[in-house]
């Protein structure tokens, strides 16, 4: 082979090998662009899909003095930067309809990083914690975690806590019911003074030929009449005794080596029931183990209905 002929030759190799080079080069830049586009990208909480939702952890912790303030840390595992609206932060519970994170703003997390927005929720009342609530983002269909009883801090891996969740389905159950019974009183309470108006003016039209003894029987009579009325009225609430009380968690709890007690009112109201934040009176039933190593509470309602929790005071 002639000298020219390979001097042209590595040319050809030389001018190969640099257009090779060249082009991972531009591949790489390429795939950093893209890279950093995905990672730099920031989407609201709502806008994840379910799997990607699953790379985050929630942490509420709650202060233990009254009222409780809540700070939330996050745990971003995805490759995207999330956002959320503080405000949107809801703790639903069944005391009240929801309570609303009291933090102005918005907070940013960004990809596989950890942030904790300080004093999230403020000024809550300590009774919102005494039965099992649920920290949600916006609604119910973004559900962080159970906020729990026992415990001053809940994290998200508690939503697959069967027990958790039984109880925030009963007490929730429990305060419809309750609720619904209060709403039920007020309405025959309503009814009541109606009827008691009504039966004032027939009275007041009857024919003033009556004489004065017919008018005086009449009006014994329908005294006696709502009298009748008055003690319908008050036996179709129901009584439920403490006894009656215990037998139904027991029911409901189904473990006959636990010991039951009747908590007993030392601020008020009878001996042995409680008035809670619905003006009812309710029994709270405290059972423990036989040894009394750890402890469990219900309530029970007059209507007979049993809330795997203390009562809302």
């Amino acid at each position: 082979m002639s000298k020219k002929a390979l001097l042209i030759g590595v040319m050809c190799l030389l001018l190969i090998s640099a257009g090779c080079a060249n082009k991972a080069d531009a591949d790489k830049s390429t795939s950093n662009v893209r890279a950093t586009e995905t990672t730099e990208k920031t989407v609201d909480y709502t806008s994840l899909s379910q799997s990607e939702k699953n790379e985050l952890t929630f942490l509420f912790t709650r202060s233990s003095q009254d009222p409780v303030s809540v700070n939330l840390k996050i745990i971003n595992r995805t490759n995207k930067n999330i956002s959320f609206i503080n405000s949107d932060f809801i703790l639903l519970h069944t005391k009240s309809d929801k309570v609303r994170a009291d933090k102005d703003g918005d907070s940013t997390i960004s990809s596989n990083s950890t942030k904790t927005v300080k004093n999230l929720f403020e000024d809550v009342e300590l009774s919102e914690f005494q039965t099992v609530g649920l920290f949600v983002y916006k609604n119910e269909d973004n559900e962080l975690a159970y906020s729990e009883t026992a415990k001053l801090s809940s994290r998200s891996s508690n939503l697959t806590n069967s027990s958790l969740e039984n109880s925030y389905k009963q007490a929730t159950k429990a305060a419809k019911e309750a609720k619904r019974v209060t709403k039920s009183t007020s309405s025959e309470t309503e009814d009541s003074k109606k009827n008691s108006t009504d039966t004032n003016t027939n009275a007041n039209t009857t024919d003033t030929n009556v004489n004065d003894s017919t008018n005086t029987n009449t009006d014994s009579s329908n005294s006696t009449d709502n009298k009748t009325n008055n003690n319908n009225d008050s036996s179709s609430v129901g009584t439920v005794s403490s006894d009656q009380a215990i037998n139904m968690v027991k029911s409901h709890d189904g473990n006959t080596d636990k010991k039951y007690a009747v908590i007993v009112d030392q601020n008020g109201g009878t001996a042995k029931t409680y008035t809670d934040s619905n003006g009812q009176s309710v029994y709270w039933i405290h059972s423990s183990d036989s040894d009394g190593s750890s402890g469990d509470d219900w309530t029970v309602y007059p209507n007979g209905t049993v809330m795997h929790a203390k009562p809302n005071l």
